[in-house]
């Protein structure tokens, strides 16, 4: 059965083999069949995925945080609308994190930071969202952050608290589709200071047994100060036994080598990872005993509190907000060791902070916010040479900005007003 989620890239290519195989008989294809199944499959393309969900928190914390789908059918008089929202019942969660790709089961987890809170939202229909389940904590871990799809529809979450409380070092935790604890691991490293290891955020490499964490310490209000992390830890999946705990190389330019951020696997297998000062790592020699890390370049950075977070690899390229701009560096990364710049968007300062991004793996398109803003971009790419241009068409009613604002008034559950918007993906 073909997942909703690829149903129209999945009908154009099941139209396209049948056409082409002639239901299995040796007579050539007529060229005007053949030019029709390929115009069917590039339109599901350019089409893109349905929906798009973005993990929203009511402004003066009053009222429900709530995740709110937006229609992504850009051929549709509705492009851009918000279709329907799903108030989760709790209030000043702080939403942070979503997964970044749609799940394959349709339970999305969705994580409400300052409240260690976490939702499993049903999509199965994506304009009748429902809460599945929820829950605070697991196996005594405490303050989840960051989730990771394994393949047998488990999620795999950094924790960077235990027993209720926050505070390091944490550890991972594998939850089935509901978010109940299947088994669990501290991530505390012998010879190094607990406050050194905050599991932060990961990506699963099943085919070669491993997963890989970040280090970085999320923080909690007032935000005043955090620990100067720089390893990133290596685990195995199979028995969730923890591998490595790889230092960043320092540079001479600038501390580059502190906060880690997110990894993400290129088409190769290759992990590259960021930094939230900017540098750009790769991960050497992950399927044997002693993996290392290689510095590869810097982004614009500078200490005034500007910073690079999520990033998102698209095809050959590597796309990563950085704050400094602000906006967007494309790095093509079809050679691994030598990732060269391909294109910046620079957006206008009514965008700052860019922060999180994900893609629609069905369009060449990725969806953009901001720490803590109000604002939704949708970013379209160029396959063939990486730039980057803002879709213009995707805007709230009546806005002189491009993208879709969460400052307003109402919502389909009701007039609770201005939101604010963090995780956000396309699905469906």
């Amino acid at each position: 059965m073909i997942s909703p989620r690829n149903k129209h890239a999945g009908f154009a290519a099941f139209l396209l083999v049948v056409l082409l195989s002639g239901c299995q008989r040796a007579e050539p294809v007529a060229p005007e069949r053949e030019t029709a199944a390929r115009a069917a499959a590039e339109a599901a393309r350019q089409t893109g995925s349905d929906h798009l969900f973005v993990w929203a928190g009511d402004a003066d914390r009053e009222s429900s945080d709530f995740l709110a789908v937006i229609d992504a059918r850009r051929s549709e008089p509705t492009y851009g609308e918000v279709v329907a929202t799903l108030p989760v019942g709790a209030t000043g969660t702080m939403p942070h994190h979503t997964e970044y790709e749609f799940p394959a089961n349709n339970m999305l987890f969705a994580n409400g930071w300052e409240a260690g809170h976490t939702f499993v939202i049903d999509l199965r229909n994506p304009r009748e969202p429902k809460l599945a389940a929820d829950f605070i904590g697991a196996e005594g871990y405490s303050f989840p952050h960051s989730f990771a799809r394994l393949p047998n529809d488990h999620v795999l979450a950094t924790f960077q608290g235990r027993d209720g409380e926050y505070g390091s070092p944490g550890g991972l935790v594998e939850l089935d589709a509901l978010g109940k604890a299947i088994r669990s691991v501290s991530a505390a490293t012998p010879g190094l200071d607990d406050s050194l290891i905050w599991p932060y955020s990961l990506i699963v490499l099943p085919e070669i047994d491993r997963a890989v964490s970040t280090s970085s310490e999320m923080g909690m209000p007032p935000w005043e100060e955090y620990a100067d992390t720089y390893h990133v830890q290596i685990w195995s999946i199979e028995d969730l036994s923890l591998l490595a705990t790889v230092p960043l190389p320092q540079v001479e330019q600038a501390p580059y080598h502190l906060y880690p951020a997110e990894p993400r696997v290129l088409g190769d297998g290759t992990v590259y990872l960021n930094t939230f000062n900017c540098g750009l790592y790769r991960i050497v020699g992950l399927e044997g005993t002693s993996p290392t890390a290689e510095f590869l370049r810097a982004f614009p950075w500078t200490s005034e509190d500007t910073e690079c977070g999520g990033p998102v690899v698209y095809g050959n390229y590597w796309i990563q907000t950085v704050a400094a701009l602000p906006g967007l560096v494309v790095m093509d990364v079809s050679d691994p060791a030598n990732p060269v710049e391909a294109s910046r968007l620079v957006l206008d300062d009514f965008y700052a902070m860019p922060h999180w991004l994900a893609a629609d793996r069905l369009s060449p398109r990725i969806v953009l916010t901001g720490g803590e803003s109000h604002w939704v971009l949708i970013v379209d790419i160029d396959e063939a040479t990486g730039a980057l241009s803002i879709d213009e068409s995707f805007r709230s009613e009546g806005s002189e900005q491009p993208g879709v604002s969460f400052d307003r008034t109402r919502w389909p559950h009701g007039d609770t007003g201005t939101a604010i918007v963090h995780g956000a993906l396309f699905g469906q």
